[in-house]
């Protein structure tokens, strides 16, 4: 009996550790096509940060997000309308190399790992 326990303990903690690097690698491949698809160059992306959520952005924080994110320089205008702030947002942080700095933009996802609905 705790020798069933205990396997079904493992079997749970390897089945959300697997769930949670699929989701890693879902949102990084986001990430990648959506700067292959907007930026205005190509980028030297050098690593992400791990994925993780937040509930402290509401819709006047998001919608001055998709505001600002047209007028950045380094993507092409980006097209968010319909994009809704969902409770809570998935975010990534990624960093590139522009000639010697490391800089980065944090990229925003709706909760089922969809799209990219916002970035700063």
């Amino acid at each position: 009996m705790i020798r069933t326990r205990a396997y079904n303990i493992i079997g749970t903690l390897a089945l959300l550790l697997f769930t949670a690097c699929g989701q890693q690698y879902q949102a990084k491949s986001l990430v990648k096509d959506f700067v292959k698809e907007h930026a205005v160059e190509e980028l030297d992306i050098t690593s992400f940060s791990d994925l993780d959520s937040t509930k402290v952005i509401g819709d006047s924080l998001f919608q001055a997000m998709q505001q600002n994110a047209a007028k950045d320089p380094l993507f092409k205008q980006v097209d968010f309308s319909g994009q809704k702030a969902t409770s809570p947002l998935l975010y990534i942080r990624m960093r590139y190399q522009e000639d010697t700095l490391e800089l980065s933009k944090t990229f925003y996802f709706d909760k089922d790992l969809s799209a990219v609905v916002a970035f700063k």
